[in-house]
């Protein structure tokens, strides 16, 4: 008999949601993490940072009006927004066991491992479960270079007490441009290594060029096809060896992606299969080596690796193990890199547009717009993909002031199918960022 119906190994957005509605449906439930519960999003990701990044936006919406009407300019005090920062997500451990504990979930707090199809050990305790749901999350990539341990990782560079003046980032990615801007706009000379010549591969790559020669007129070195060789200790600093030369640097910050943290799980001793981009699962999220295994989120090699389709993910898990039918559609799933603008992309790419011979690219340079030219901004620009035949909209990718609230606004007109007829007989609120969608399409 198990010990279990179902253990959760992660408490993060699909951790905690999994434990949380499957121990309300009645089934006896487990939930783990080494580390404070919580996960990633809310302490160490996407809420933190986007705390610390009001302060860089509201810095550099002034810069952008200086001389329009605006006199004087607001500094980043470095130690108050790391307070207040931590009012955010001081509280979040408390309150996710809370919820699971009201829920009727037994917390576990240690690092699992599988010792078998169905155990686990758990802190030298040996369980056995009917379900094993893995929601691990994400690390950052092993870069395999000499000095890799002197890399400060996003979390760490979110608690610094103090900026340092001189930082590099290796990696082109997306913790390095959401968070070279605000160090720019702190005080610190920094530079962004990327190892070939294109940043942010996500994302259009036009679009990424365009923000690149944003950051060079912010001052930031964009150093590209500029690999990182290694990192050496230079007493107090760094020294950052590239093919081209050393950088010094008083802090090196990994910014060169994240990869499924599956290493610690012992995967094969549980019969589970998984790839470089995690846990090969079908539809359901069920591993396709080991059905008592599920995988959501990061953990899972199916859509993408944020937050809102972890949460979705997590809902198609509970609905499987409560023997109700849910797929899960990675279709139209919107992402943004919150840069200084924002760059946004939903659905498919330019590049497989003109791939087709079905589909049409349609391109704006939105630099001269009123939207860009109200706030001061300069570099703006958009790509929308429609199928030629119909006008159905495919996809959409917009770098400028509030890009990450007008990919929206397109990820829900993928999804459903919209024309662009049918979006731009919208009537919107005019002037705003979403009224320049019905000339978008």
């Amino acid at each position: 008999m198990s010990d279990y119906d179902v253990i959760v190994i992660g408490t993060g957005i699909a951790g905690g949601s999994i434990g949380a509605q499957c121990a309300a449906a009645g089934l006896k439930v487990a939930v783990t993490d080494s580390l404070p519960y919580g996960g990633t999003c809310a302490q160490r990701g996407c809420d933190p940072k986007k705390v610390l990044l009001a302060a860089s936006e509201a810095v550099s919406r002034a810069q952008a009006l200086a001389g329009h009407g605006l006199e004087g300019e607001p500094r980043i005090v470095w130690g108050d927004l790391i307070r207040r920062k931590r009012e955010f997500v001081d509280g979040v451990p408390l309150r996710t066991e809370a919820r699971l504990v009201d829920a009727g979930a037994t917390l576990l707090h240690g690092e699992a491992r599988f010792a078998g199809p169905d155990k686990l050990l758990i802190d030298g305790k040996r369980l056995q479960a009917d379900i094993v749901a893995i929601a691990t999350g994400a690390m950052s990539r092993p870069l395999g270079i000499c000095g890799e341990e002197f890399l400060l990782h996003a979390d760490g560079f979110m608690d610094l007490e103090e900026l340092p003046p001189r930082i590099v980032f290796v990696g082109g990615g997306y913790i390095s441009f959401e968070f070279a801007a605000l160090a720019r706009r702190a005080g610190s000379e920094v530079t962004i290594l990327q190892r070939s010549s294109r940043v942010l591969k996500g994302f259009d790559p036009d679009l990424a060029a365009l923000l690149v020669e944003r950051y060079r007129s912010l001052g930031i070195k964009v150093l590209l096809d500029t690999p990182t060789l290694q990192v050496c200790r230079q007493g107090d600093a760094f020294a950052v060896e590239t093919p081209t030369g050393s950088l010094a640097a008083d802090l090196v910050v990994h910014g060169a992606g994240r990869v499924p943290d599956l290493a610690r799980l012992d995967l094969a001793a549980g019969g589970v299969r998984a790839g470089d981009r995690g846990v090969v699962v079908d539809a359901q999220l069920r591993s396709v080596s080991n059905r008592r295994v599920f995988a959501a989120g990061d953990a899972a090699a199916v859509g993408a690796p944020l937050t809102p389709p972890a949460s979705r993910q997590a809902d198609v898990v509970v609905k499987t193990i409560l023997g109700q039918k849910a797929d899960y559609d990675p279709r139209a799933t919107a992402s943004v890199a919150f840069g200084d603008p924002p760059l946004a992309a939903v659905g498919i790419t330019a590049a497989e547009a003109e791939s087709r011979d079905d589909v049409e690219v349609v391109s704006h340079d939105m630099s001269n717009w009123f939207t860009t030219r109200r706030l001061g901004f300069t570099h703006a620009a958009a790509k929308v993909m429609r199928e030629t035949a119909t006008g159905r909209l495919l996809g959409a990718h917009v770098l400028g002031v509030n890009a990450e609230e007008v990919i929206n606004v397109f990820a829900l007109a993928v999804r459903q199918g919209l024309t662009a007829d049918q979006v731009a007989e919208s009537v919107w609120a005019y002037p705003t960022s979403s009224s320049d969608i019905g000339y978008l399409v």
